[in-house]
């Protein structure tokens, strides 16, 4: 039976750095910790020193950074591998599935303790920028697909943030069961804050400002959305894009594209800001946008709709089960779409506040607070009726129908 008080082991390649994985891996493990139970996180070059809840504990397992623009660690910890010296973990939630995975895996199967896997990035979407020197072989084969495969396949139950993730995730034959709830965003982000002189520090007063914040990579297609801007500009001469995040692949191609004279004047790209100012930008821009056909969720769109800002975004996964069409925001299945939607939004004071109100409101259920909260009902449910399933070798489909009746009792949680 599982105790009281859980020992939680997270494992991932990504905890400190600033992009929408690392928020969610670390986000959950703080709040996870201020219920009082013990998170230990196994992740290459923690950044620690800050205040933390004191049962979260930090285990560095090395790495270096082969990515200067992107910030990826390689981590392989062999001498690790193989030797398990954390005989308290009660469970594994597995973040990231290649090395640190793997380690995961077979620490959980030396300890006798259930598995849960994350799935967020689809590997064969960032290895090639990440790993240029191999990804681009690799991705021209359905070899980083099976490897994903069979390494779910291992665990008691697989979590995606969406039902277009799992979709995805089915189309390419990964097997159930599967739940689908939201990584959720930290409390912060509903903080009220207050304008405060941000729009006139960037140089945006008077404009009807589109906010892009998402990290300058091609996944998130920085170039089409300034190019499409433009459009968007000719029809509404007051509109400003903004564009925040950062570094990337693609930041030297959009510094040299905003110095044209052909944009200068109405796009404008500011980097990392601090998180005060990312609050009070989300809080003051008129409209945000993210235009990515791969998200796990998507969190830069609930971290806007937080502070009561509607959003125009790809019509893709992800994203549009976060956007309610019509209602928060738009789903555009073109750029021209997009286009559309966003003079139409930038000209429409009344429907941009409605669905601004409509956006907070959603937004509510996403907290991260809440969300931990159903993770360690989870947690529970693994350890009490799914990992006694796998120690017997029952087949699968026990484990499926019971996973699927656990989850119609919580709600937000969907099979």
């Amino acid at each position: 039976m599982a105790k009281q008080q859980l020992d939680i082991g997270f494992f991932s390649a990504v905890y400190s750095q600033i992009n929408g994985h690392a928020h969610a891996v670390r986000f959950l493990s703080e709040a996870i910790a201020k219920l009082g139970h013990n998170v230990h996180v196994f992740a290459p070059r923690i950044q620690d020193g800050y205040e933390k809840p004191k049962t979260l504990h930090f285990h560095d397992l090395g790495g270096a950074i082969i990515g200067k623009n992107t910030g990826f660690v390689l981590s392989a910890p062999l001498q690790k591998m193989f030797f398990c010296q954390e005989d308290y973990l009660d469970i594994a939630h597995i973040h990231t599935h290649a090395t640190i995975g793997t380690l995961a895996i077979n620490w959980a199967k030396y300890l006798g303790i259930p598995m849960i896997g994350t799935h967020n990035s689809p590997m064969v979407y960032y290895t090639a920028q990440y790993v240029p020197l191999i990804g681009k072989l690799l991705t021209k084969s359905d070899f980083i697909w099976r490897y994903e495969r069979h390494i779910l396949d291992k665990y008691d139950l697989v979590h995606v943030p969406t039902e277009s993730k799992k979709q995805l995730l089915r189309d390419h034959r990964f097997k159930e069961p599967m739940v689908c709830f939201t990584n959720g965003i930290h409390d912060l982000y509903y903080s009220d804050v207050k304008e405060n002189g941000i729009r006139e520090k960037y140089n945006i007063q008077d404009k009807k400002v589109l906010l892009y914040a998402a990290r300058l990579s091609t996944e998130k297609h920085p170039i089409s959305i300034i190019k499409t801007f433009k459009e968007v500009h000719k029809e509404v001469p007051d509109a400003h894009l903004l564009l925040v995040g950062n570094d990337g692949p693609s930041k030297e191609h959009v510094k040299r594209l905003i110095k044209k004279k052909g944009y200068r004047d109405f796009v404008s790209y500011i980097g990392r800001v601090s998180f005060p100012d990312l609050l009070k930008l989300y809080n003051t821009a008129d409209l945000t946008a993210l235009w990515s056909w791969v998200e796990a969720e998507g969190l830069v769109i609930l971290e806007a709709m937080a502070q009561g800002t509607p959003n125009v975004g790809a019509n893709a996964c992800g994203i549009s089960n976060l956007i309610r069409h019509g209602k928060t925001g738009y789903l555009a299945n073109d750029l021209n779409q997009f286009k559309d939607y966003v003079v139409k939004l930038l000209k429409d004071d009344d429907l941009r506040e409605e669905f601004g109100k409509n956006a907070k409101e959603v937004a509510q259920q996403y907290k991260v607070s809440e969300i931990a909260k159903t993770w360690i009902k989870i947690y529970k449910f693994a350890i009490n009726e799914l990992y006694p399933l796998r120690y017997k070798r029952e087949e699968r489909k026990r484990r499926v129908e019971l996973v699927k009746e656990f989850a119609h009792k919580i709600p937000n949680i969907a099979f």
